[in-house]
């Protein structure tokens, strides 16, 4: 393709992504937003570009539109796991921990190696029927944490242990 092809060919949904998401990287989520919400015009089924969307209106203080698109989101992908982890931290925020629990056994379903979703399942779990509840999930998610080298969420889910048990064997690394 030469030069002034390609400089006066419409931008592609993928394209506009791309700068979207350096825009999100680099803190400008207003400019994001923009971009993202470009793409989806381009393409209104891609459910992953909704979701974005759904997380820069979240950084800018948008929660109901955050909701809006991440449920739009998994109802043109059901399959789509973190659209459906998003979901659920706004209902933890908004204290509705059996929605939020709800959407991230749905997140865990799909993919089982979700640490994030365990840790956080455990909160809402913590939040609604208490502390012994959210050990479980703690523990599983420090476990996928550590294999997946994720070292710093790894100690963070161990302090949250260790607070609850103040047991020197679980700072050990032991689970």
């Amino acid at each position: 393709m030469s030069q002034s092809t390609y400089a006066m060919r419409e931008p592609i949904a993928t394209d506009i992504l791309a700068s979207a998401n350096a825009k999100y990287k680099n803190r400008d989520y207003l400019g994001a937003l923009t971009e993202y919400t470009e793409a989806i015009g381009i393409d209104p089924s891609n459910a992953l570009a909704i979701c974005c969307r759904g997380v820069a209106y979240y950084k800018l203080g948008d929660d109901q539109d955050a909701m809006r698109d991440y449920t739009r989101a998994i109802s043109i992908d059901p399959k789509l796991a973190i659209a459906y982890y998003r979901r659920g931290f706004l209902h933890y925020l908004a204290q509705d921990y059996s929605s939020a629990i709800a959407d991230y056994n749905k997140a865990i379903a799909l993919q089982p190696d979700f640490a994030l979703a365990y840790s956080n399942r455990g909160y809402a779990y913590r939040d609604m029927y208490g502390e012994q509840e959210a050990l479980i999930d703690w523990r599983f998610a420090a476990k996928l944490f550590k294999e997946q080298g994720n070292i710093t969420k790894y100690k963070s889910t161990m302090r949250s242990i260790e607070q609850i048990y103040d047991d020197a064997s679980c700072g050990s690394g032991m689970l």
